[in-house]
């Protein structure tokens, strides 16, 4: 099951990467309405939260089609605000903003009593996220 979940969810981040062929370069303050963005803000939050569970939990999947329609709903509040798929590329691929991201991941677990590296702990915020119906437990399956 796993493997079909990669080719999904690889599916699932070229819809939201872009879409484009050759995406400018956009300034870093430019991308401020997506980080400022409540919406977006969470949207990423939860998808990366949630990917980081399905990576690290053997026991919970993701809900491909689900997850799918959440990232575009994603892109297409970004395009609401103002910015083109090759912009909202440009923002997704800046490695400041996916440390950022990595980071708001790590802080996340830690604040639920769970390293990311212990798959234990994982699987028990994703089973927690799951139960809860929260918007991360509405993108995962399993527990």
């Amino acid at each position: 099951m796993r493997p079909a979940f990669a080719i999904v969810g690889a599916c699932a981040l070229f819809v939201f990467f872009a879409l484009a062929a050759s995406a400018g370069k956009a300034r870093a303050d430019a991308w401020q309405p997506l980080r400022d963005d409540p919406v977006i803000h969470e949207g990423l939050t939860a998808f990366s939260v949630g990917r980081m569970i399905h990576l690290r939990c053997p026991d919970i999947s993701g809900r491909m089609l689900r997850t799918m329609g959440f990232l575009e709903s994603l892109v297409d509040r970004a395009e609401t605000l103002g910015f083109t798929r090759a912009e909202i590329r440009a923002y997704i691929d800046n490695d400041a903003d996916q440390r950022r991201y990595r980071e708001i991941t790590e802080a996340y677990f830690a604040a639920r009593g769970a390293d990311i590296d212990d798959p234990a702990g994982v699987c028990r915020v994703g089973r927690d996220e799951i139960a809860a119906g929260s918007a991360i437990g509405r993108l995962l399956r399993g527990g």
